[in-house]
């Protein structure tokens, strides 16, 4: 088992049980007791897990295995994805985030028969997609395991070379302040992105508009982002901050 499979599976376990035994583990995988607690010490330093005498647990429920966030909300989800395309019709070039919900969008961009140059962090958007008429271009990067996101400085640096027409992205939080999410590495990487988009777009579902919680780290504010796509009206309590900025919702 290769280490990223390593890592998919441990989170998977972790929500499962809560809890994982570097024991258990150790004999699970057929890899050395060293090995796991080198596994358990990169996803920590990820942000997704704290160690515990003899193994780890999560830190927080947001951190789930990709697996798990791709098919959670997946309806809501489609709505969004759906609601997006005409605001992509004039688009060449697209930056996207890793997250479930704009591999979503791009996967109903990939069957309407037009050209679109794609910029990504995203492992399992190229992996899934690759075959699909997009012109992919991959950053490149430092693996995030949980998540299958290239974030770190070669990943800015490529996406500092690209102007794109579209940015499209998600988050942990979008609060009255912004767009948030809870690591650093993938808050920087996000932030180049709403950067070096002309129009950006953030993707939220309906689990993610807390008016009042902002994860660790924010990487767009509302002076960022030109339009909120959800799955839901947005609460009265945008009202103001969206219109201050005259940040469009669909």
């Amino acid at each position: 088992m290769k280490k990223f499979q390593r890592y998919s599976e441990i989170m998977n376990r972790l929500h499962t049980f809560k809890h994982v035994n570097v024991k258990d583990l150790a004999d699970t995988f057929k890899v050395s007791e060293e090995t796991i607690r080198r596994d358990l010490e990169q996803l920590e330093k990820d942000g997704v897990v704290k160690r515990k005498h003899g193994g780890a647990s999560l830190v927080a429920e947001s951190d789930f295995p990709y697996a798990f966030r791709a098919t959670r909300n997946s309806d809501k989800k489609k709505v969004i994805a759906k609601k997006i395309l005409p605001l992509l019709k004039d688009s060449y070039s697209i930056m996207a985030d890793s997250s479930s919900t704009v591999l979503e969008a791009i996967r109903l961009l990939s069957i309407q028969g037009q050209s679109f140059k794609v910029i990504t962090n995203s492992i399992n958007m190229l992996y899934e997609l690759s075959s699909t008429p997009l012109d992919f271009i991959s950053t490149g990067g430092m693996l995030k395991p949980d998540s299958a996101t290239l974030v770190g400085s070669q990943a800015i640096n490529t996406i500092h070379h690209y102007y794109t027409d579209v940015t499209l992205l998600s988050c942990r939080s979008f609060s009255v302040n912004g767009a948030s999410v809870n690591g650093e590495h993938e808050g920087f990487t996000k932030k180049e992105m709403v950067r070096q988009g002309r129009k950006v777009i953030m993707l939220v579902d309906s689990s993610k508009l807390i008016p009042y919680e902002d994860a660790l780290f924010q990487f767009a504010s509302f002076d960022d982002i030109d339009y909120v796509v959800s799955d839901v009206p947005l609460p009265e309590a945008y009202r103001e901050v969206l219109e201050q900025h005259h940040v469009e919702v669909l």
